[in-house]
């Protein structure tokens, strides 16, 4: 897909400007849905496949957006049917990359709640006594190994 986007000066005129930027708008919309299908299958490297793909896209895609909201008219004289499919493909775009923001929460959240019981149970295994006894000895049974664990719960 990469190459077959041009850049705006190439464009022969505002319906293969437009077509460039659903073709942009439709292939990062993919790449964000096999993005959030491998977020769920819980593959830890999902973020890093095409990565150079999607980082030329959304440049070139954010870009081109920005000169269409700076100056409108160069999508003026569109078909209406092209400005209705561009409209669907950034309205489906935006819903994919909320989906995704969703995934990547949910992810974070058990990947975090994982941590802490983790880190919970070695501590509970692992802990010093809590005092001693009237006679000096360590209260609650034998001293147990103390442990100077320190866990970052952010994933």
């Amino acid at each position: 897909y990469t190459t077959l986007f041009r850049s705006h000066v190439e464009a022969d005129h505002v319906e293969d400007r437009a077509e460039q930027l659903l073709a942009m708008t439709l292939r990062l919309t993919g790449l964000v849905e096999e993005e959030i299908a491998a977020v769920k299958a819980r593959k830890l490297d999902a973020s890093t496949a095409n990565w150079d793909e999607k980082e030329r896209l959304v440049h070139a895609w954010r870009l081109e957006v920005s000169r269409i909201k700076a100056d409108p008219s160069q999508m003026s004289g569109l078909s209406h049917t092209r400005k209705e499919a561009l409209k669907a493909a950034a309205l489906n775009l935006e819903a994919q990359l909320q989906a995704h923001e969703r995934a990547l929460s949910a992810a974070r959240t058990v990947t975090e709640g994982l941590v802490r019981s983790i880190a919970a149970e070695i501590a509970e295994s692992r802990s010093a006594p809590v005092g001693y006894g009237a006679k000096g000895a360590p209260a609650g049974g034998p001293r147990r190994e103390a442990s100077g664990l320190t866990v970052n719960a952010k994933a």
